[in-house]
C-alpha cells in the first residue's frame, strides 16, 4: 500500500500526527527564541505601558517589531499554530493535488451560496454575541469564585482604550494568531471530512479531543505530573464544547472556515473582555480558571443540544 492509499483510508488521522509531528519540530526552535531572548515579555510591557503582548496579529506584530528578538518571537507565535493547517494544506495537495487545495479553500467564506444574505448575517450575530457573552459572564464567574468584594463584581477594569478594543475586537474576528493559523486544519480539513463519517456530535467530539491533544507540546511546563493531568483533562474538555459549538455554526452556515476562525479569535480574546470586570485582588489557578469557562459552555451546548440534537444545525 502506497503513501496516497494510507492517506486515503485515514485521512484525519494522517492529518492529525502530521499536525502534531511538525509541531514537535518548531519546540526547538521554541526553545532557542525563548533562551536567547528572555527580556521579551518585560520589553514589550515597557513598550505597551504594561499591556502586553496578545493574539491579534494586526495588533501585536508591529509592537512586537519594536523590541530586541521581537521578529523571532512572532514567528514562533504564529508558526507554531500553523503546523494544523500546514498539515492540512500538504494532505490535502497529496490526495488531490491542486482539486485538494481548492476544495479545502471553497470553505473560506461566510455562508454557502444556499445561505441568504439576511440568514448568513443573522447567525453570525449570533455567533459572536453568544462569544462575547461567554467572556463577560466568564469575567463576571472569576470575580464571583475569588471571593472579591460585592462592589467590584461587575466594576470595569479595562486593559486597552476605548479606540483600541473597537479595533481589537472587530480585527480579531479575521486576524487572530490561533484562529487564522489553525481553523483550515480543524474546520476545513477535519471537521467535513468527519461529519462524513459520523453524526455532527460525535464528529466534534473526536475533533475536540485531537485538537486538545494538538496542544500538547504547547501546553506542556514543568508542574507537577498530576496537576498537569488534572488541568489536561478540562482543557480537553474545553476543547470538546468548544468544537460542538463551533460545529453548530459552521453547519448552520453550510461550512465556513470564517465563523470557526472568528469564534476561535473572540474566544481567545485579545480585547480582553475575560478580564474586564476582574478586581485587582483577583487570584485564581489554572484548573479554576478553565473549569468555569467550561462550566459556562455545558450551558451552552446544553442549550444546543436541547435545540438541535446530535445534528447539530447540519439539515
Amino acid at each position: 500500500m502506497n503513501l496516497k492509499n494510507c492517506l486515503e483510508k485515514r485521512p484525519v488521522l494522517s492529518f492529525w500526527l502530521l499536525a502534531i509531528i511538525l509541531a514537535v519540530l518548531v519546540i526547538p526552535y521554541g526553545f532557542l527564541v525563548f533562551t536567547h531572548f528572555p527580556n521579551f515579555g518585560s520589553d514589550i510591557d515597557a513598550v505597551t505601558e504594561g499591556k502586553g503582548y496578545n493574539t491579534n496579529i494586526l495588533y501585536s506584530i508591529p509592537i512586537a517589531l519594536k523590541v530586541h528578538g521581537g521578529i523571532w518571537y512572532a514567528l514562533i507565535l504564529l508558526l507554531w499554530p500553523a503546523t494544523a493547517s500546514i498539515s492540512a494544506l500538504i494532505i490535502s495537495y497529496i490526495l488531490k493535488k491542486k482539486q485538494g487545495l481548492k476544495e479545502l479553500f471553497s470553505r473560506f467564506r461566510f455562508w454557502s451560496s444556499k445561505i441568504s444574505l439576511r440568514k448568513g448575517v443573522s447567525i453570525w450575530l449570533q455567533a459572536i454575541l453568544l462569544a462575547v457573552g461567554i467572556n463577560l459572564v466568564y469575567s463576571f464567574l472569576r470575580n464571583y469564585v475569588s471571593d472579591v468584594e460585592t462592589s467590584n463584581l461587575l466594576k470595569i477594569h479595562p486593559v486597552y482604550s476605548g479606540w483600541e478594543m473597537i479595533f481589537l475586537f472587530i480585527t480579531s474576528l479575521f486576524f487572530d494568531g490561533g484562529g487564522l493559523m489553525e481553523e483550515i486544519g480543524w474546520r476545513g480539513f477535519a471537521l467535513p471530512r468527519l461529519q462524513k463519517k459520523w453524526s455532527p456530535l460525535k464528529a466534534s467530539i473526536i475533533l475536540g479531543t485531537i485538537w486538545s491533544l494538538w496542544h500538547i507540546p504547547v501546553k506542556l511546563n514543568f508542574t507537577p505530573f498530576l496537576d498537569f493531568i488534572t488541568f489536561y483533562f478540562v482543557f480537553t474538555l474545553m476543547c470538546i464544547l468548544y468544537s460542538i459549538v463551533i460545529t453548530y455554526f459552521y453547519n448552520r452556515l453550510g461550512g465556513s472556515i470564517l465563523i470557526g476562525i472568528a469564534f476561535h479569535g473572540l474566544m481567545n480574546d485579545s480585547t480582553d473582555f475575560k478580564t474586564i470586570f476582574n478586581a485587582d485582588t483577583l487570584e485564581i489557578n489554572n484548573f479554576t480558571d478553565t473549569a468555569l469557562l467550561c462550566v459556562i459552555f455545558v450551558a451552552v451546548v446544553f442549550f444546543i443540544l436541547l435545540k438541535e440534537g446530535e445534528k447539530l444545525g447540519k439539515g
